[in-house]
């Protein structure tokens, strides 16, 4: 009797346990975007950043920006479910974090942002009993890249940090020598119709 006694409170325990340290929280948007409801244990919004995000971790309860040992951990974990390994050096990217909007709606890091890219916001002082939220994005902004992305829903915002992001495609030798190849026949097209206008002006004056 005993053991099962024991048994049943390791159980009860383990369900009662959350799998992640924090809440999920969920937007649920107007059709004209102009209000930023929240509900507890639901998913996050790839739509919510344009263009939209490729996958999403979170709703997480409160701001879990910052550099404090316990919110890291976090940050390590919601970015590992998102496929980028974060090494948890919170001074290499404290200097990445925006505080406002751009425009009104545009989350702008100051450079390019191209391929694989990961970002985390934090939206505080929303209505309802929800408090504030933390998420955390990956994008795919390929080769041609993005210089910002728009929110959206402003809402709430707080600030937001870019954790990594790729770098422009360097060219091609081919692509090199076609564009070398090119400055060359321009000059050599500008070369000669300079030394024409030179005889036509010297044939003038005979």
């Amino acid at each position: 009797m005993r053991n099962f006694l024991a048994a049943t409170a390791i159980g009860l325990a383990l369900c009662a346990a959350p799998a992640f340290a924090t809440e999920t929280i969920a937007p649920i948007s107007t059709s004209d975007k102009t209000t930023f409801a929240l509900e507890v244990d639901e998913p996050c919004d790839v739509t919510l950043p344009v263009p939209n995000a490729t996958a999403c971790a979170g709703y997480y309860s409160g701001n879990l920006l910052n550099g404090s040992e316990t919110d890291l951990a976090n940050q390590v974990e919601a970015l590992n479910e998102l496929g980028y390994n974060f090494d948890g050096d919170w001074n290499g990217v404290s200097s990445s974090v925006v505080f406002s909007l751009q425009n009104g709606n545009q989350i702008n890091f100051g450079t390019v942002l191209y391929g694989l890219t990961f970002i985390g916001a934090h939206f505080g002082n929303v209505a309802g009993d929800a408090g504030n939220v933390s998420v955390f994005w990956s994008f795919d902004f390929g080769e041609e890249g993005a210089e910002y992305i728009t929110l959206a829903d402003t809402q709430g915002f707080s600030n937001a940090v870019l954790y990594s992001t790729g770098v422009p495609a360097v060219p091609e030798p081919s692509t090199w020598m076609m564009l070398l190849l090119g400055f060359a026949a321009v000059g050599f097209g500008l070369r000669r119709r300079s030394a024409k206008r030179g005889l036509t002006g010297s044939a003038s004056f005979a």
